[in-house]
């Protein structure tokens, strides 16, 4: 065995997978506070910029694969990551914001409202939204898929608000309690980057 040989087995070894957890920029929907869900909302001008600004981290960055939601802004949001970055990116139908059933375009209720969506012990079966236990299983599945099928790459997906909080608890845990008050904080804000290494 050569030095050279030696070398590169080594290196191997040493390779680890990036994930660049990416939510799309701001919506007119997202300014009104209602529920977006499965609705085909697209960036405004704020949004817009803010997809630019987000890009621009990526120009050091070469990922291998850029996976993004069927949905328009996030489609959006990754046209300007895959204009830096000269990597085509591919629709993952997993990565849909989470279904608010008859609740999209309208804001909290008394009667049914975020903190009640975010229960994850209680797993809300309401208004045809898709219950948490549903978005996490979706999500965590996804996750098993991919980091052994992209093992020792760099992945960039880009996603929505809800689907980020079932990512953050995949990789760094789960709150010992599953409710409003500790899924929130992990909700990842309009354009904002969070990174993984495995």
């Amino acid at each position: 065995m050569t030095i050279k040989d030696e070398y590169d087995i080594i290196a191997r070894r040493g390779k680890t997978m990036e994930i660049y957890v990416v939510r799309h920029g701001q919506t007119d929907w997202n300014v009104k506070n209602v529920f977006q869900g499965h609705i085909d909302t697209e960036l405004n001008e704020i949004g817009i910029q803010q997809a630019k600004q987000t890009a621009t981290k990526f120009q050091k960055i070469k990922p291998d694969v850029i996976l993004v939601s069927p949905l328009k802004r996030a489609i959006q949001t990754a046209e300007y990551i895959s204009e830096v970055t000269g990597v085509e990116f591919s629709i993952e139908p997993c990565l849909i914001e989470r279904y608010f059933g008859e609740m999209e375009g309208k804001a909290n209720r008394p009667d049914w409202n975020i903190q009640m969506m975010l229960d994850y012990q209680k797993n809300y079966d309401k208004e045809h939204i898709e219950p948490i236990r549903e978005l996490f299983k979706r999500i965590y599945k996804f996750l098993d898929k991919i980091t052994k099928k992209y093992k020792d790459k760099i992945i960039v997906l880009v996603t929505h608000g809800a689907v980020s909080q079932p990512i953050e608890c995949y990789f760094n845990g789960e709150p010992e309690i599953l409710d409003f008050e500790h899924l929130l904080p992990l909700t990842l804000k309009n354009c904002e980057v969070r990174k993984y290494v495995l």
